[in-house]
């Protein structure tokens, strides 16, 4: 942490999936549900999940994230090779809409020292549930989907109404907006942007080579409290 921005934090924004959200909480009922497979699968399907939203946005063929977590979903399957009765994709839908929040996500967003709010890929018919399933209590203001911008991260436009929302909590830079996301390649689009970022990097993954970095990075979300309040001193 050894980079300081030219500017005093103002305003926080956060990721959802991976960051405040613990994804990988399904991936119990998965090897449950598909024994010996339910790591495989998981992991395929978060990629999937990726990938489509980031074709999808470089094509201009918007699909709400929901929809596209299922579609990931349905691919993943089959690129397994697993079979699949009906209602199966309905119940493992289900089973994701339940997913809970890192153990340390609570405290961190009660305790914050500023305006914070959500900066997600999920559609908001799809991620509120999930939020108040997990115990977070966000204003509609505060939450800034994609389904708003008809596009998802990496692209600017998400990132563009995120800096608007700072805006009425006297942010006038972006860097006086510190970006959070334990997805490196969220943290690098935010960096692009011009927010201060911080990515969380909990498994020591290596940097990525895309000629940025994020500003700071930590291992998990308690130390981004110690940031925060270090970048408003």
């Amino acid at each position: 942490m050894d980079r300081l921005p030219l500017s005093k934090i103002q305003a926080m924004c956060f990721d959802a999936f991976g960051t405040l959200i613990d994804i990988s909480s399904i991936d119990t009922f998965l090897e449950q549900r598909f024994p010996g497979n339910g790591s495989n699968l998981s992991l395929a399907w978060r990629t999937k999940q990726i990938d489509y939203s980031r074709l999808r946005s470089l094509g201009n063929r918007y699909k709400p994230f929901g929809e596209i977590t299922q579609d990931a979903l349905r691919a993943s399957l089959a690129s397994l090779n697993l079979e699949i009765e009906p209602g199966s994709i309905r119940e493992i839908m289900d089973q994701y809409m339940k997913s809970r929040v890192y153990p340390d996500t609570l405290a961190l967003l009660e305790d914050l020292p500023t305006p914070w709010a959500i900066v997600t890929n999920g559609d908001r018919d799809f991620i509120s549930p999930i939020l108040r399933g997990a115990g977070i209590e966000v204003s509609n203001e505060a939450l800034i989907t994609s389904d708003q911008a008809h596009d998802f991260k990496v692209s600017p436009r998400l990132y563009e109404l995120a800096f608007s929302w700072a805006q009425n909590y006297q942010v006038e830079a972006e860097r006086e907006v510190l970006f959070v996301s334990a997805n490196q390649w969220d943290a690098i689009g935010a960096t692009w942007f011009g927010f201060t970022t911080c990515w969380i990097n909990r498994n020591s993954h290596a940097p990525e080579e895309l000629d940025v970095a994020p500003t700071y990075e930590v291992t998990h979300l308690a130390q981004v409290m110690e940031l925060a309040k270090e970048l408003m001193c």
